[in-house]
């Protein structure tokens, strides 16, 4: 299973992805990655998580991070 959050700020024109993988072994990975829109600036990286109760505290305070640094949750539709 794949879910991937993905947010934008448009006023700077730079993304942050987070894209959340489940495997067959219930290893939980946390795929990073940022840039800019239009440019090949950017990185990635990787965390392991536990429980889906690790996930959901994770997102939340990403969602918290992006939102005072001006990005705009697009991907999945706002919970």
């Amino acid at each position: 299973m794949t879910e991937i959050y993905q947010w934008l700020n448009k006023e700077k024109s730079r993304y942050y992805v987070i894209d959340v993988q489940k495997d067959a072994d219930d290893g939980i990975a946390l795929k990073h990655s940022w840039g800019g829109c239009h440019s090949n600036r950017g990185g990635k990286k990787s965390l392991l998580v536990q429980s889906d109760e690790e996930i959901e505290k994770y997102i939340g305070q990403m969602m918290k991070r992006r939102k005072s640094r001006g990005y705009e949750l697009v991907s999945p539709a706002q919970m």
